[in-house]
């Protein structure tokens, strides 16, 4: 199993995620984490042979990651439109 990595990034200037909604910076981090686990399991399947035993294994990984990823990305969708709704019409 890949292990979970974090880090802090802080904005130079202002930016539309930092200050707009700490549950969209969430699932910003949580959709990056899961758009690298996808990224690296796709480049493993790749390199094996549909014979390899351990397909299978790498398969359901890859199936776990992209819900994942898809539970992440609903939610940052409609919390993504409730900011720019709230956001004045400049």
């Amino acid at each position: 199993m890949m292990k979970k990595t974090r880090s802090v990034v802080l904005a130079d200037k202002p930016s539309f995620l930092a200050p707009s909604s700490p549950l969209l910076d969430n699932h910003i981090d949580e959709i990056v984490e899961a758009s690298e686990e996808v990224l690296g399991l796709v480049a493993i399947l790749k390199s094996l042979s549909h014979t390899d035993p351990k397909r299978d294994e790498y398969e359901g990984r890859l199936y776990g990651a992209l819900t994942h990823l898809e539970h992440h990305v609903k939610p940052a969708i409609k919390e993504w439109d409730r900011v720019v709704d709230r956001m004045s019409e400049e």
